[in-house]
């Protein structure tokens, strides 16, 4: 027996607030082969474990994403899924469907959940009968269109993120299940209204660490066949935000919804544990205290400006601080948005010194301002990156500037500095400086192994971190802690399989 499995996916966690949208610009978009050459995010889980099976032919058709960003515009979006739908017909007829998608896609003029929507496009191309297994990042979100479009799903289980290759594996995992033992799961899921930035409930750190670790356990129960839970993006105001337990059984219902409540109500219970555990200050005092330390190299992030939870990047507020502090002796910010700066540089050429006046591009808030002389160090119409890059995005032009004791990365396309590969692409040394600023919020893998220190910037921005702070209208209430003394139950909040 012979099966052939697709490989699709629009992977993009979006930002409603964001001032900028995600149009085709920011996309990196990879077809056929490109998806095994590109040793892609989930998808390369996938192609592992649809690779083990000698009677599987995996065909790869496409897969989307973008550096997480505003909200992708309706032509972006139906551009992409139309091409996806094309080419399932065209290719087909499938024995099933691997989907990698995040979540927390969101779409103008579109008023459902947006990867519910993709999904169900997916399942409208092949038909109501082949099954189909969705990965997805924990800071993704669910809803009953999705629920019903998919067959079963999987999604990452540790934050900062390592798991995305397993994660793919187990989806592929779960869908030969279906198509070589008869399996026909039921999966239900709790939406919970808790909404936590991802920073407050990362798996290295309770209530994250026991929660996550217990799902193995969960997984081992009699008719259970795997057990997830979404963290959600607590950034965006929608019915959908918020945290979701789901539980696949290997058929009965029952199962699934008494198992997908349990873990709900426990998630409930510690709500109140979801807080940031990492060292953080204001801009200011965490600058000093990074320049101050003895253990090097310190790691600074910008959190409020984090564009890998879609900020824009432009903020330079931390920038001037380290500019101004005379503590501050070796620093080095990357990955400011400022394109018409960078246009400048390029343009005065290497080596070159030039007026600056930082804070002219902000778009995202702060009218805070700074005219410094810096020196063009060195700068390129695109930035080259090699190794294994989490976030895949359009890099675009970029300088090297110093300001004395700082240099400066300014980029004209946001960026997520998520690896060294970014600093040795830019010829900085990613770890003989005394400290550096990125615009993230916890650190991923690559950084967080290197780092020494870390110091998270309590910094304003489209992202920060005291949600509380955010105009709220569209969620779910009362939700946690917008409402720190409501009252929930999972009863009214749990959608099962149609």
């Amino acid at each position: 027996m012979s099966l052939r499995i697709a490989i699709v996916g629009l992977s993009v966690e979006a930002l409603i607030r964001s001032p900028l949208k995600s149009d085709t610009s920011n996309m990196q978009t990879y077809r056929g082969q490109e998806l095994p050459d590109g040793n892609l995010w989930l998808v390369r889980g996938i192609l592992e474990r649809l690779g083990e099976d000698a009677e599987v032919e995996a065909v790869p058709l496409i897969w989307s994403t973008a550096l997480p960003g505003g909200s992708l515009t309706k032509a972006n979006y139906d551009a992409i899924k139309d091409e996806t739908v094309q080419l399932l017909k065209e290719h087909g007829p499938f024995d099933g469907v691997a989907v990698a998608n995040h979540g927390a896609l969101e779409v103008d003029e579109i008023k459902i959940h947006a990867d519910g929507d993709f999904v169900m496009a997916v399942r409208g191309a092949v038909g109501p009968d082949v099954p189909l297994a969705v990965a997805l990042d924990l800071h993704g979100h669910f809803s009953p269109e999705l629920l019903n479009a998919a067959t079963v799903f999987s999604a990452l289980r540790t934050a900062p993120h390592r798991d995305d290759r397993q994660t793919g594996y187990r989806a592929a995992d779960q869908l030969m299940r279906v198509l070589k033992q008869g399996l026909r799961p039921t999966t239900a899921a709790v939406h919970i209204p808790v909404l936590v930035a991802g920073e407050l409930a990362v798996t290295t750190a309770e209530p994250g660490r026991s929660l996550y670790a217990g799902l193995a356990g969960i997984d081992r129960e009699d008719g259970v066949v795997e057990a997830n839970i979404l963290v959600g993006f607590a950034f965006n105001d929608r019915p959908w935000t918020g945290m979701t337990a789901i539980v696949t059984s290997d058929g009965d219902a029952s199962v699934a919804r008494d198992k997908a409540q349990a873990l709900a109500r426990t998630i409930w219970s510690r709500r109140r544990e979801f807080r940031l555990d990492m060292e953080a200050a204001d801009i200011e005092t965490g600058l000093r205290a990074a320049a101050a330390s003895e253990i090097r190299p310190v790691y600074v992030s910008d959190s409020g400006d984090n564009t890998t939870a879609g900020a824009p990047g432009d903020l330079t507020e931390v920038l001037q601080a380290a500019i101004e502090l005379d503590e501050v002796t070796d620093a080095v910010v990357a990955g400011i948005t400022a394109p018409e700066t960078v246009r400048k540089c390029l343009a005065a050429g290497i080596g070159a010194r030039l007026e600056i006046e930082l804070g002219a591009e902000h778009i995202s808030g702060s009218q805070k301002r700074m005219t410094v002389s810096g020196i063009v160090e060195a700068g390129a119409v695109e930035l080259t990156l090699g190794g294994f890059q989490p976030y895949r995005s359009a890099e675009g032009g970029w300088v090297r500037v110093r300001f004395g004791n700082v240099v400066a990365t300014f980029h004209d396309l946001p960026i997520g500095i998520t690896t060294p590969a970014h600093f040795l692409a830019m010829g900085i040394d990613p770890t003989k400086h005394a400290l550096y600023v990125v615009k993230l919020g916890y650190l991923h893998p690559q950084i967080e192994d290197i780092a020494k220190r870390h110091i998270m910037l309590l910094s304003d921005g489209t992202v920060p971190l005291d949600i509380t702070r955010l105009p709220w209208s569209h969620a779910a209430r009362p939700a946690y802690p917008l409402d720190p003394d409501g009252e929930w139950t999972p009863e009214f909040s749990t959608f099962v399989q149609a």
